[in-house]
C-alpha cells in the first residue's frame, strides 16, 4: 500500500475512533488534520485540532487512549505492522 493511501485510511479510523472517545477531556468535535506515516510505517505522527480545547489536556487524553487507537487501527487498516502513534497540535506544526 503507497504511504499517501495508509494516511489516507489512518486519518479516516483515527476520526471515527477518537470521536467514540469517553474522555471529558476530549471534546465533541476533534478533526484529525492529517496523518505522516515513516517509510517503514512504524511511525505515525498525527496533527489534530479542536476548536476552543485545552490542547496540552487533549493531546494528554490522546496518549493514552493510544493503545486503543492502535487497536481500532490494527483491526480496519490491513497492515503488517500497526504504527506506534505520537499526537501533535495541528496549529503548532503550521508555524
Amino acid at each position: 500500500m503507497k504511504p499517501a493511501q495508509v494516511q489516507a485510511q489512518l486519518t479516516r479510523v483515527l476520526s471515527s475512533a477518537i470521536a467514540e472517545l469517553r474522555d471529558p477531556r476530549v471534546p465533541l468535535i476533534v478533526t484529525v488534520e492529517r496523518v505522516t506515516v515513516t517509510p517503514d510505517y512504524g511511525l505515525a505522527r498525527v496533527y489534530v485540532s479542536a476548536m476552543g480545547a485545552d490542547m496540552p489536556e487533549l493531546l494528554d487524553a490522546l496518549g493514552r487512549a493510544r493503545g486503543y487507537l492502535q487497536r481500532e487501527i490494527s483491526a480496519q487498516v490491513k497492515m503488517r505492522r500497526t504504527p506506534t502513534l505520537e499526537f501533535y497540535d495541528a496549529a503548532e506544526s503550521r508555524l
